[in-house]
């Protein structure tokens, strides 16, 4: 995908009344002010330049009406050839135009198609939009001038689309030994951006939950040659949060909390004050009931390390990346669910 603006061409019949800048700044010989005026012309700033130091005024100044009109009567001192009643050039017979000392300022705005990948940075592929500005200077000796600058475009999900904020409800039970329901509000998060996750445990008998563990893995994908040839990259794991019965919240990244809602770990029958090592609590006679807890984990940023950084979910066809989050919870079996990182 490419585009052009042509912001000055001096063969452009624009080019005869200006620089075509939306605005600019021309600054003075150290003494004048600095003019500054916004157009597409610029003839009002060179304009007032040229009227400041007028010869005519300057020649005029401090004589009297009546030799301003004797001298206007006199014939001319001077014979003129032909040659100095002919024209300066044309700034497109020159090829060029004159700039002014002084800051030019061009706007300018293109929509990209929805269809346009966004910006990619993988190990063996890339996506990339850059803005390159030339400069064409005149005469032969004189090199133009080349400036890139690399433009991030970034997807953002449509305001109105609700798929990716309707929450991830999971209910099921564990070897008819505890039944547990996981919701996660949310299928797509920023990188940088805290997902909360309710966990509600419910005993059908004495069991145990030493920790939970919660992680996001990446995967990556790339096709080339039409889709004939295919590589996978190896997943990537990332540990984001654990919870410990006999211990405090462990995050890799700042930000992470826990916070017990109902039930939860009980104190020791001997009455030291340590919690014991279930998250489920006791389970001792009357105390058996459901465990709610409500996690917020931290995702990773754009400026994380190398070695923790991730990369967010991609639609180009040709570069692939996804993430799941993984929750893994002790003496418990794993289960996974898709979410998109953006």
């Amino acid at each position: 995908m490419t585009h052009t603006w042509p912001f000055f061409n001096a063969q452009f019949p624009t080019a005869e009344l200006g620089h075509g800048a939306d605005s600019a700044r021309i600054y003075g010989n150290g003494k004048d002010k600095d003019t500054e005026y916004t157009g597409s012309t610029g003839v009002g700033a060179i304009g007032s330049l040229a009227q400041s130091s007028s010869p005519i005024a300057l020649s005029t100044a401090g004589t009297s009406l009546s030799e301003r009109r004797y001298s206007l009567q006199q014939p001319p001192s001077k014979s003129f050839s032909k040659s100095d009643y002919q024209k300066e050039p044309s700034v497109a017979q020159r090829g060029y135009r004159n700039f002014l000392p002084g800051d030019y300022i061009y706007n300018f705005e293109l929509p990209l198609e929805s269809v346009l990948p966004e910006s990619i940075m993988c190990d063996l592929g890339s996506v990339r939009y850059e803005l390159e500005a030339t400069i064409e200077r005149a005469g032969a000796f004189r090199p133009n001038l080349v400036g890139r600058k690399e433009v991030t475009v970034v997807r953002c999900p449509a305001e109105a689309s609700l798929e990716q904020v309707e929450p991830i409800a999971i209910s099921r039970n564990w070897e008819d030994q505890l039944h547990y329901d996981i919701v996660i509000s949310g299928k797509s998060f920023p990188l940088g951006a805290q997902i909360p996750i309710a966990f509600k445990l419910t005993p059908l008998a004495k069991v145990r939950c030493h920790r939970i563990k919660i992680f996001v893995t990446e995967n990556v994908e790339y096709y080339c040659r039409n889709k004939k040839v295919h590589r996978i990259e190896p997943t990537r794991k990332v540990q984001l949060f654990e919870k410990r019965a006999d211990g405090p919240v462990t995050a890799s990244y700042p930000g992470s909390s826990a916070r017990v809602v109902r039930g939860g770990p009980q104190p020791n029958q001997t009455g030291s004050g340590n919690m014991n090592d279930s998250l489920l609590g006791d389970l001792q006679g009357d105390r058996v009931g459901p465990t709610e807890m409500e996690f917020t984990v931290q995702l990773p940023g754009c400026g994380s390390k190398e070695k923790d950084r991730i990369h967010f979910d991609t639609t180009y066809p040709n570069i692939q990346v996804h993430h799941w989050i993984k929750v893994s919870k002790s003496m418990i079996s794993r289960q996974g669910y898709n979410i998109n990182i953006i």
